[in-house]
């Protein structure tokens, strides 16, 4: 399983292609080098694993039962779109044009990486979201869930 950190700044190609940046694709080694697998996001976003930690949430959103109608339109939305992207010689991937539709991009992205998996936003949608919000307002949302979860 790979541990992805950083925040990389990616703009979107003429034909829907980002470059991985070099401290990224340093961080896939082993059965993760290669490619990366895209699913769909909660927010106006899209995610994108390495293989190995992919596998890992596959199995256990599988598990959820399909009897309820809401459980079986999450794992609907959850697999909707999920693909293995192949980094080419040129250490690019081709995005989906569902994927980018969904998030709104359409140059800049920037790839939020969270241990294990890469949030890809808009550049826009995370500037206004994480970097142009009140300083008051990031610190209570820490407050607020920190506490919520005693850490």
């Amino acid at each position: 399983m790979a541990i992805l950190f950083g925040t990389y700044d990616c703009t979107l190609d003429s034909k829907q292609r980002i470059r991985v940046p070099a401290g990224l694709l340093a961080q896939l080694t082993g059965e993760d080098a290669g490619k990366l697998v895209i699913a769909r996001g909660i927010d106006p976003c899209f995610y994108l694993f390495a293989y190995t930690d992919f596998k890992v949430e596959a199995e256990k959103v599988a598990r959820i039962p399909d009897y309820d109608p809401e459980d079986r339109a999450y794992k609907n939305m959850f697999f909707s779109g999920t693909a293995v992207l192949p980094i080419d010689s040129a250490d690019r991937i081709l995005f989906p044009k569902m994927h980018l539709q969904d998030a709104g991009i359409t140059k800049g992205i920037v790839l939020n990486c969270q241990m294990n998996r890469i949030i890809v936003w808009s550049e826009a949608q995370f500037k206004e979201r994480f970097i142009d919000s009140p300083d008051n307002q990031k610190q209570t949302l820490a407050e607020k869930v920190r506490g919520k979860y005693n850490i």
